[in-house]
């Protein structure tokens, strides 16, 4: 399978800093919005990701979310289409479904249909915390929205790897949201070239593999609160006897597994948890951080 690296840079493995994407097909990883808020103090493009991303949801919110104003938001948000220049996401062919049209429909009408969107919270501001807690925004479709509205900061480290390594680039014209001006701009910048098809690199430190949060902070609840609250009743429950057991030494333990089960929650539902354990989002957010890695692209080779 040729990739960047065997194409144009012949890196060892260990001298890459960007993700070595296959150039025939996509790759199935992700733009992972809480590997970017974890790395936004330390990493320069982290931060400048995170607060493009972070403006351009407050525009999509403030102007057309809150006040219901589809048809222009849908409008907005067309100008989401397919990055197939990252070769990444769930197609094997690099020809994904449009984000534009009907998906910059559901888009929309996910944000607009969500509890937290309604009532104008800021948490609806935070990328990790819409992919999280938004029915209809998964992995792919935030992956996407991330790629766009960042395109010409992607594009400036692609140039960079590229001047470091010298390769070739041509001119190519690229959109991206400025956030300055509140609207989608076009510029023109230098890229690699395969087969007549512009690369754009990312790099390793915000790439994830497939990952259903909402799973993570379901099982996150349950072993936290959930099972404390019930380690620590002074009434137990009927139905607690089967959450417990105890060692020979009469200490009691929770069973996670069958909390987790017992007490999960659908995406939609998970502000359920969010409004009853306050906190626990920040916290589920350090827990990430020290749990859920950057992907591992050698697992991949």
């Amino acid at each position: 399978m040729e990739t960047f690296n065997t194409y144009f840079t012949k890196l060892r493995n260990k001298d890459i800093d960007f993700v070595d994407i296959p150039l025939g097909e996509d790759l199935e990883a992700f733009i992972c919005p809480f590997l970017i808020e974890n790395k936004k103090l330390g990493t320069p493009i982290a931060l400048k990701v995170y607060e493009r991303v972070h403006q351009f949801l407050i525009k999509l919110n403030r102007d057309f979310i809150e006040p219901d104003k589809r048809n222009e938001g849908i409008e907005f948000l067309s100008h989401l289409h397919e990055p197939n220049e990252f070769h990444l996401g769930y197609s094997h062919r690099n020809k994904g479904k449009a984000v534009s049209g009907i998906r910059a429909e559901v888009i929309y009408d996910a944000l607009r249909n969500n509890t937290l969107a309604k009532q104008n919270a800021a948490i609806t501001n935070e990328a990790h915390f819409v992919l999280l807690l938004v029915k209809g925004i998964g992995q792919d479709i935030m992956s996407d929205i991330i790629a766009n509205v960042c395109r010409d900061i992607f594009a400036d480290f692609t140039l960079q790897i590229c001047r470091k390594h010298n390769i070739y680039t041509i001119f190519k014209r690229i959109e991206f949201y400025n956030p300055i001006k509140g609207f989608w701009e076009v510029t023109k910048v230098e890229l690699p070239d395969y087969v007549g098809k512009p690369i754009i690199l990312l790099p390793k430190f915000i790439i994830s593999g497939g990952r259903a949060y909402a799973n993570l902070y379901n099982w996150f609840i349950a072993r936290n609160y959930i099972s404390l609250e019930i380690l620590n009743r002074k009434k137990t429950l009927p139905t607690d006897g089967q959450f417990i057991f105890k060692l020979k030494n009469g200490t009691q333990k929770a069973i996670i597994k069958k909390i987790y089960k017992a007490y999960r929650k659908p995406k939609d539902e998970l502000i359920d948890f969010v409004k009853k354990f306050r906190g626990s989002l920040d916290e589920f957010v350090w827990y990430a951080k020290e749990n859920y890695p950057e992907l591992n692209l050698d697992d991949l080779r």
